[in-house]
């Protein structure tokens, strides 16, 4: 059990996760190796309700594959921002020709919303941010 200052100078008692929204084998994976790299433990979620239940189990960080079936960010960020333990960042990926959806994240909120490429090239740098 890790025991450290969370976002916002809370205290965590459990250990920092990152949460994945995909279905997306090819992304978990990809994603698995970063977040090895992180020392966080994976929680791949297939919908927006089992991410949603997952980061009420603990701190977090959520990554939100824009290619997923029925992610509304409009919708789901402010969900996450409002629950009761909201995650440490929410960062949203997608292919650099959906700019409609990279253009919805960003508005909806999301700390950082990047192209497929350079989430799965950089996204282990950037998350580190947010530890």
């Amino acid at each position: 059990m890790k025991i450290g200052k969370g976002a916002k100078g809370r205290t965590n008692l459990h250990a920092m996760r990152l949460l994945l929204l995909t279905a997306d084998l090819m992304c978990s994976s990809q994603v698995a190796g970063m977040a090895r790299g992180l020392g966080l433990a994976l929680v791949a979620c297939g919908t927006a309700d089992r991410l949603l239940a997952a980061a009420a189990e603990g701190p977090s960080i959520v990554a939100l594959d824009l290619n997923a079936a029925g992610i509304d960010p409009a919708e789901l960020v402010p969900r996450l921002r409002s629950a009761a333990q909201a995650p440490a960042a929410i960062v949203a990926f997608g292919p650099h020709v959906h700019e409609s959806r990279l253009a919805a994240a960003q508005q909806a909120g999301c700390d950082a919303v990047l192209a497929r490429g350079q989430f799965y090239s950089q996204g282990e740098h950037i998350l580190r941010r947010y530890l």
